[in-house]
């Protein structure tokens, strides 16, 4: 207790004159345990009180490669739905969830990281409410404004031309049957879901991620994800039907499989599979 007497002294010292600081910025734990169990990192926060109502944290597991340590307290709003902010020159976002879907999107990452951000911890605040940690590598965009912040800058999408509309499409299409091919679906989608990168796209907002009953039911999201777009304008037919090639080759025994379901026979040639599905998104 004298290391943490000792910390907290050092901490109000070096603030008492500064009196443009918000209240909060003098709260630390009062005490924390640590522990490893593999690659996870665990840290408990006991903290006296609760006078402020900024994200504390009470619990915190990660991966032992993040520099996650000294995280015990976060400037935003406790409860608050998406929260993006900056620790040890890292940019992360949180998001909150229930605790077993925290828990079960981290213990997942390593076999879905391709197509989805990187998941690296999750916290349990003092106000007994739960957030899955992401973090953003690099620059990134992001077309949800409550995650525009650090290193994640805000894109309207009416600033995008047909040429970045077009890409933008070819990168959801990509991702979304490498997320299929691993039986996997986003639940729901919107170009909130859409974290682009300099080069590439990730899956945000993991949330509503979930396996597949069955392997059919991964082209219903597919056909629900274009109509989407097609109506708020970010896809044109010709991206539809480009879409639609490149995904059926890409997991084409899933289409094969849906495709039976609904028609009661195999199809001929891939081509079949392409207009059956173009006709289910425009009807």
């Amino acid at each position: 207790m004298r290391g943490v007497e000792e910390r907290q002294q050092m901490l109000d010292a070096g603030k008492q004159d500064d009196y443009d600081l918000p209240e909060f910025t003098k709260e630390v734990p009062v005490s924390s345990k640590r522990h490893e169990h593999g690659d996870t990192v665990t840290v408990e926060h006991e903290w006296e009180k609760n006078t402020s109502p900024s994200v504390k944290v009470k619990r915190i597991d990660f991966h032992k490669d993040e520099n996650l340590n000294d995280l015990y307290r976060v400037a935003a709003r406790d409860g608050a739905d998406s929260i993006c902010f900056r620790h040890n020159n890292n940019t992360y976002i949180m998001r909150k969830t229930a605790r077993e879907i925290a828990m079960a999107l981290y213990n997942a990452y390593g076999k879905i990281k391709g197509a989805v951000e990187r998941i690296v911890g999750y916290i349990r605040t003092v106000l007994d409410n739960d957030y899955v940690i992401a973090k953003v590598e690099g620059d990134a965009w992001a077309f949800d404004r409550r995650v525009a912040r650090g290193n994640v800058n805000y894109v309207d999408v009416d600033t995008l031309d047909e040429k970045g509309k077009r890409r933008l499409c070819e990168m959801i299409t990509e991702r979304l049957a490498e997320l299929h091919a691993n039986n996997l679906i986003m639940g729901r989608f919107t170009l909130n879901n859409v974290l682009l990168g300099e080069d590439d796209m990730k899956f945000t907002d993991l949330r509503k991620l979930r396996v597949s009953r069955k392997k059919s039911f991964v082209i219903d999201e597919f056909k629900g994800v274009l109509q989407y777009l097609f109506a708020v304008g970010m896809a044109s037919r010709e991206d539809i039907y480009c879409s639609i090639a490149y995904y059926a080759a890409q997991n084409e025994e899933r289409c094969n499989e849906w495709y039976h379901e609904k028609t009661g026979k195999k199809p001929s040639e891939q081509l079949d599979i392409v207009s059956t599905i173009e006709d289910d998104v425009y009807s």
